[in-house]
């Protein structure tokens, strides 16, 4: 949770800065009582609300009120958002506010899931021919790395009896994206999850039963679903990929965008997860003052 003394550094009338320190011991408050900002029944509604091609959405705040979201681009950011995503919020970011519009706390709407707008870059154009080319050269220098031989030692001594029969995956990427360091990353993580499968089956961890797989990326796109089910991964849509997750999956995600681990310890205890570097405490992030030397001031995260 962010330093309440900092609060008072954001220069705000005193009324406003009492608002929001309130707000953040609540906030605080709630996640100390143990409640759970990312519930099973939260998500599996606002799913059955998506499915059913509703043109708004309601999602309960951290009270439990629930509040109206328009899945439709609003007209108010039009200018720069073509489609909607579902928005998830650490605990870190409910509770430390943005020096640039601290008030935001403040909103009915400052909650773990919301609905944002963002501007999609659409289709990559790559064709289902080039993304097979390209992943299987990834694959293969894959399958000569040393990481591929860690992954499969740390697989092969994890410290677990769980049956595992399901792999689920967040924010690997998109495969169809074919130039520069992301393609080289996306057809990685994709590819290690083949070494995966091997190695619990191969531990006899999966039952003797196929071990399912699944990702879910907002960014997938027609291509990326298509070539994912080719190598025997089901793309699942956001918030599909959460849903699946139950005691008998191992979640796979490296540096997601969201906070995937908060989120799954809510709503189930996998049998086990690939992270990537995992410290003992994540470190509590707030935004530091700073004074440059032309006196202006700025801000750090």
């Amino acid at each position: 949770m962010a330093d309440l003394i900092k609060v008072k550094d954001l220069d705000l009338d005193e009324e406003t800065t009492s608002r929001i320190l309130e707000k953040l011991r609540h906030v605080s408050q709630l996640y100390k009582s143990g409640k759970l900002f990312f519930p099973r029944h939260l998500l599996a509604d606002l799913s059955q609300q998506i499915d059913e091609g509703k043109e708004e959405v309601y999602i309960p705040n951290l009270d439990d009120v629930p509040q109206l979201y328009s899945l439709e681009v609003p007209n108010w950011c039009a200018d720069f958002a073509n489609t909607y995503r579902i928005s998830y919020q650490s605990i870190q970011y409910l509770g430390c506010p943005t020096p640039f519009c601290p008030e935001f706390v403040l909103r009915s709407d400052h909650a773990p899931v919301t609905i944002g707008y963002m501007r999609s870059s659409g289709p990559t154009g790559s064709t289902f021919e080039a993304v097979r080319e390209a992943f299987a050269r990834n694959r293969q220098t894959w399958l000569e790395s040393p990481s591929r031989r860690d992954l499969e030692h740390h697989l092969a001594t994890l410290k677990t009896t769980a049956t595992i029969q399901k792999i689920v995956c967040f924010g690997l990427g998109s495969l169809g994206r074919l130039c520069g360091y992301h393609c080289t990353r996306a057809h990685t993580q994709h590819a290690a999850v083949e070494t995966m499968v091997a190695s619990l089956a191969k531990r006899g961890l999966n039952g003797g039963q196929e071990i399912k797989c699944y990702a879910q990326d907002p960014v997938y796109d027609e291509i990326d679903k298509e070539f994912l089910t080719s190598i025997g991964i089901a793309p699942l849509d956001d918030p599909k990929g959460f849903l699946a997750v139950d005691q008998q999956t191992l979640v796979f995600s490296v540096s997601p965008n969201v906070p995937v681990k908060q989120i799954i310890t809510d709503l189930q205890r996998p049998a086990a997860m690939v992270w990537n570097t995992v410290s003992p405490i994540d470190n509590d992030k707030c935004w530091t003052k700073r004074v440059e030397k032309n006196g202006k001031i700025g801000w750090t995260w």
